[in-house]
């Protein structure tokens, strides 16, 4: 009996969503204008109550150069309205206004409502794919001190036209949760979308977020993550915050159906993502399992936002990471998908200099497992990288984000997976026409194999809070590339996202 575990990891070969912390859409679950917001190392710290919420990750949006003022004029201005998170505490620092009175809040309404209809012009699975989304919540807040929150998701997804005709209906929790705050503490138990990390895309300190893959990479990341169960304690002391995470119940990765185009297994074609295809063909009739009992483990992050030439952050985990390793039984024609414990160390920076935005983050993961020709399953440790810029050319109308990253398995043994990759990434959007439209590209390639993605949009949001989109997303590549895996599923999408 032979076990061979396949991998099926999106890390370095990830495919680019639109970052869009500098350029929020209508629906931005907090409006940060950015004429309005501090600058990355802005000597004056948010007190406790301005930590980011579970669903946003670590790194900062932006701002773009503004004219100086006076440190008489900045404290004078009125903090711009944010969400429950910014309400200040009874402990807020004596140099933030006080608030005489607090009324208690209760909200309801739907995080997100997208509807969206597709054509995919080269797949012989289907001819259109389309989705509905909604993600309804109720959020209430008696004290300074508490805040109750309460949100469900529903998918609906539909592919017909071709040899997997599929239609699909999915219900989960979102961010489900009691807090307490106090001062520069902050605690959070139940269920919550943490994403870590600094860079666009592919940050390689999310060690603690559940993965979304029903989609693929068509969505934004925050979009590609779901709420798991955690328990959360926030701690600021100064400059620096402490974060913790606990995992007690590990919940996998949220994969399409079998039938879907973006199953990461391909029984039409009989192809597993990663992997070549000439060693693939018994796929069709394989048995698939899940194995995910057991706790998710935990982390700890600790960041620092200071009088520093730069931010940084630190994390530590021991995580089993959502997206399965498949492992397969060839005489049963089993595969399995397991979630193995790697143990994480990363360290990420930030600063602004001339202009332009730099964030880099760099990884050592251990325990990472990959398979031999002689399909016999091997470990080893991977090192990772990303270095980023992100700048306004001609104003804030305009921004670009370019990526380059890396990752190497350290072995000199041969596997079925790639061991390196070494590739660019990034997006170019701009607004136009008073900032009722506005247009993008996000864009991926390989340096060392052939892997390419293109997804240029057309955006009209002068009718906020919708926004109506013509999207591409253009798929080429080798084999073992997640371009190569799916080049027959480019695909065109007409769609409407709102909020309210």
């Amino acid at each position: 009996m032979n076990r061979l575990l396949l991998t099926l990891s999106l890390t370095v070969a990830a495919l680019p969503a639109l970052a869009a912390d500098d350029l929020p859409p209508p629906r931005a679950a907090v409006q940060d204008a950015a004429d309005d917001l501090p600058p990355p190392r802005a000597a004056v710290q948010d007190a406790a109550d301005d930590l980011p919420p579970p669903r946003t990750t670590t790194r900062k949006p932006r701002a773009t150069t503004a004219e100086p003022v006076a440190a008489v004029e900045t404290a004078a201005q009125p903090a711009p309205a944010t969400t429950a998170d910014d309400l200040p505490p009874p402990s807020a620092s004596r140099s933030k206004p006080t608030a005489r009175g607090f009324r208690p809040t209760f909200k309801f309404g739907v995080d997100d409502f997208l509807l969206e209809t597709g054509s995919l012009p080269d797949a012989p699975e289907a001819d259109n794919y389309s989705t509905l989304r909604v993600s309804p919540y109720v959020q209430w807040q008696p004290s300074r001190n508490w805040e109750f929150r309460a949100g469900a998701r529903l998918d609906g997804m539909n592919q017909a036209g071709g040899l997997a005709d599929h239609d699909e209906m999915l219900a989960d929790y979102t961010d489900t949760y009691v807090r307490y705050r106090n001062g520069d503490t902050r605690l959070t138990l139940g269920a919550q979308t943490i994403v870590w990390g600094r860079v666009d895309e592919i940050p390689l300190a999310d060690r603690v977020s559940r993965v979304d893959l029903t989609r693929f990479a068509l969505d934004d990341l925050a979009d590609r993550r779901r709420a798991q169960l955690a328990a959360r304690w926030e701690q600021t002391l100064g400059d620096y915050k402490l974060d913790i995470v606990a995992l007690p119940v590990f919940r996998a990765a949220q994969l399409p159906d079998l039938a879907s185009v973006w199953s990461p297994i391909n029984r039409t074609t009989r192809q597993i993502i990663g992997i070549d295809p000439a060693l693939t063909g018994w796929v069709g009739n394989a048995r698939v399992e899940e194995d995910e009992h057991g706790s998710g483990g935990g982390a700890v992050r600790l960041t620092r936002t200071g009088v520093l030439p730069f931010d940084f952050g630190v994390t530590l985990a021991r995580t089993r990471q959502s997206i399965p390793y498949y492992r397969v039984d060839l005489p049963t024609l089993t595969l399995t998908a397991v979630h193995p414990f790697n143990n994480f160390v990363g360290a990420d920076l930030e600063m602004v200099a001339g202009g332009v935005t730099w964030r880099m983050e760099a990884g050592y993961t251990d325990n990472v497992p990959f398979t031999l020709p002689t399909t016999a399953m091997d470990t080893t440790h991977a090192l990772d990288w990303v270095g980023g810029l992100e700048f306004f050319p001609g104003g804030k109308d305009t921004r670009v984000n370019l990526q380059l990253v890396a990752h190497a398995l350290q072995t000199d043994r041969n596997a079925l997976e790639l061991t390196e990759y070494y590739g660019a990434n990034g997006e170019v959007e701009t607004v136009f026409g008073s900032g009722r439209w506005k247009a993008g590209m996000r864009f991926a390639s390989g340096f060392n194999v052939r892997d390419v993605y293109l997804s240029p949009k057309l955006s009209y949001v002068g009718w906020e809070p919708y926004e109506l989109y013509l999207a591409a997303h253009y798929f080429d590549g080798e084999d073992r590339t997640l371009g190569g895996f799916h080049q027959d599923h480019s695909l065109i999408t007409l769609g409407l996202r709102t909020r309210f």
